[in-house]
């Protein structure tokens, strides 16, 4: 299978790729490819494996979950952007 040129430029521009018209030539290629692996894969059997939700099994320690004493108020006092019993930070959205 080999995709409309138009149809990669759409998935370039999609990907926020600029792409020469060389280049729009070799994915027409490359992305047939892709799919016709990806369709290969749709047709192995796979009713008997078990999902799994990582590739490597993880065992992640845990800690307890206590509360400890924090900077609090005081603790920014000497922080440049207090001023009047609040912490100023940058402006993030206009």
């Amino acid at each position: 299978m080999i995709f409309a040129a138009a149809e990669v430029r759409k998935l370039a521009r999609l990907a926020r790729l600029s792409l020469s018209d060389e280049e729009v030539s070799s994915m027409q290629h490359h992305l047939g490819e892709v799919t016709k692996y990806v369709d290969s894969l749709q047709k192995i059997n796979v009713d008997q494996v078990e999902p799994m939700t990582h590739a490597v099994p993880l065992d992640l320690p845990l800690r307890v979950d206590e509360a400890r004493p924090g900077v609090g108020r005081l603790g920014l006092v000497s922080s440049a952007g207090y001023e009047d019993g609040l912490i100023k930070v940058p402006k993030i959205i206009e």
